[in-house]
């Protein structure tokens, strides 16, 4: 009986059956998904379509491990189910050979959409209309990360095989800030450029007068226009407590979201953000804007602060509202970690072990 449970317990969470595709950048949002998939799924597999290396030429590149897709889908026959990650633009061009590729040899194909502009690429042309629509109806399943996508897209694109399934994270270490009424402080942690909103905040940050009062630190990781930024906090260091610490990873990153107080990122464009989600999950409440998935997460006067994008001057009320009240962060932070135990990675593997054992029952 032991060894039947055993036996069982097994194969329920051995995932040699699928071949996951996607980036190899582990620093950008797919491959973090990915890389926290690993971390959990026994028997995970992946080969990756795009470099890390900017370096590597990538039409080569995917074309070598387009080949490598294709001699292991013929030779082992344990794969049945293909699940393609993918963004828009050259991302999704790339991803749909795959799946093309998977339809004729017999398997299952998932087409996971990741990124905060990929209706603004399918709105792009006739043309893109059409592929897209083609690829995505001749997948077997089509996941994307919000339930507002998941409208949009039925309603655009006419499609019935939609799930939807949130960015997974583990299970971070959680510090409940105590009331306040001093000091705050904010982490960003994202790409370094525009569409992310970090120059706009820097340039906020250092007018705001809680700021030059001294009640704001901010401290900026990531990678991108980093010579640019470093020179918009210098350009006007009247206070000096916004600190850059590059790209950060592990124990670091772990400290850092632990030891801040509000996770912010005012970015123009998103989908599901992995950065808010591991945030939420060590029970930080979250500053962000209404764009992508992130209003399916983020709930105002519940776990954190939405604001339009490009309106930066709307964290005026942010800030009052916060000095105002010195529970709101410790009260916000506890809700963000209830919230966020929908996405830890245990509870999105075994939406994804669904999905799996429901293509695979179907003919």
């Amino acid at each position: 009986m032991l060894l039947f449970l055993s036996t069982q317990f097994i194969f329920i969470l051995n995932y040699k059956h699928v071949l996951f595709v996607g980036p190899q950048n582990e620093k950008g949002g797919i491959g973090a998904v990915l890389e926290t998939y690993r971390g959990e799924m026994n028997g995970f597999r992946m080969i990756s379509t795009y470099p890390s290396d900017p370096n590597v030429n990538k039409h080569l590149f995917f074309l070598k491990q387009f080949v490598k897709i294709y001699q292991l889908l013929i030779t082992d026959e344990e794969i049945r189910i293909l699940h393609i990650h993918c963004a828009s633009r050259g991302s999704f061009i790339r991803k749909s050979l795959v799946a093309l590729l998977g339809n004729a040899l017999g398997k299952k194909t998932i087409m996971h959409l990741h990124g905060g502009l990929f209706h603004r690429f399918y709105q792009s042309s006739v043309y893109m209309r059409f592929l897209v629509r083609a690829i995505l109806r001749s997948c077997d399943s089509v996941i994307c990360l919000t339930t507002e996508w998941s409208r949009t897209f039925s309603k655009d694109l006419h499609l019935s095989n939609l799930s939807v399934v949130l960015n997974p994270v583990k299970v971070y270490p959680v510090k409940f800030i105590q009331d306040h009424s001093s000091t705050i402080t904010l982490l960003f942690l994202g790409t370094i450029t525009a569409n992310k909103g970090i120059f706009e905040l820097v340039e906020y940050i250092q007018a705001n007068p809680h700021y030059l009062a001294h009640k704001i630190n901010l401290t900026i990781c990531g990678e991108g226009e980093s010579e640019k930024l470093i020179s918009l906090i210098n350009k006007e260091n009247k206070v000096g407590n916004i600190c850059y610490e590059g790209w950060i990873n592990g124990v670091k990153k772990e400290e850092l979201i632990s030891e801040s107080d509000i996770f912010i990122l005012p970015s123009h464009y998103e989908g599901l953000p992995m950065a808010i989600l591991e945030a939420m999950s060590s029970g930080k409440p979250i500053i962000s804007t209404q764009v992508g998935g992130i209003p399916s997460v983020v709930k105002p006067n519940h776990n954190g602060w939405l604001i339009e994008p490009g309106k930066i001057n709307q964290l005026d009320t942010v800030f009052d509202q916060i000095f105002n009240q010195p529970d709101i962060v410790s009260r916000y932070g506890q809700q963000a970690f209830s919230d966020a135990k929908q996405f830890h990675v245990d509870a999105i593997v075994a939406q994804l072990d669904g999905i799996y054992k429901q293509l695979l029952a179907s003919k």
